[in-house]
């Protein structure tokens, strides 16, 4: 009783993270074509190595599901999950350290999200570290503000000159 109910559990699991995993991969396939179609001005590059990392785990965690499909044979329903599941993860974690950043014409691609001109509030620059703020709110919200994103020194002042243009204070 208690296989079964584990079975239906990662079952379920599995069906979500495969609904959640096509709408994440969406946004960013939208977020890949935006930045394509448009005007790069100015390249952001991400700091953050985190993704890779966890996809290193991801892979560890696939070697194990497949181990543990070759030690228990008869418990598909269980392993196959769990593959969808670390699949899934992993196509997230390789669209998301594909996905570049950039000012653009429009607006900014930041990591994961475009912020359009007229929603632009606001930016902070420190060295060759940018980062931007979305709304009034400021950095008091995590939602507001963006991670740090580095860009190249010869382009500080052309990168100021686009920003103060744009900027909703």
């Amino acid at each position: 009783m208690i296989d079964l109910i584990v079975d239906i559990v990662f079952a379920l699991l599995a069906v979500l993270s495969a609904v959640w995993g096509a709408f994440v991969l969406k946004k960013l396939i939208a977020l890949n074509r935006r930045y394509k179609r448009a005007i790069v001005l100015i390249p952001l590059y991400k700091r953050s190595k985190w993704p890779i990392f966890a996809l290193s785990l991801l892979g560890l965690c696939l070697v194990g599901d497949i181990v543990y499909m070759i030690v228990k044979p008869g418990d598909w329903i269980l392993t196959l999950s769990v593959l969808v599941i670390i699949g899934m993860l992993a196509s997230v974690l390789v669209a998301m350290i594909l996905t570049k950043c950039a000012v653009l014409d429009s607006g900014a691609i930041v990591p994961f999200r475009f912020i359009e001109w007229a929603r632009f509030y606001d930016y902070r620059i420190e060295g060759t570290t940018i980062f931007f703020i979305g709304d009034d709110r400021g950095f008091d919200t995590m939602g507001a503000a963006t991670g740090k994103l580095d860009f190249d020194e010869a382009n500080l002042d052309k990168l100021k000159f686009i920003l103060e243009k744009y900027k909703n204070r």
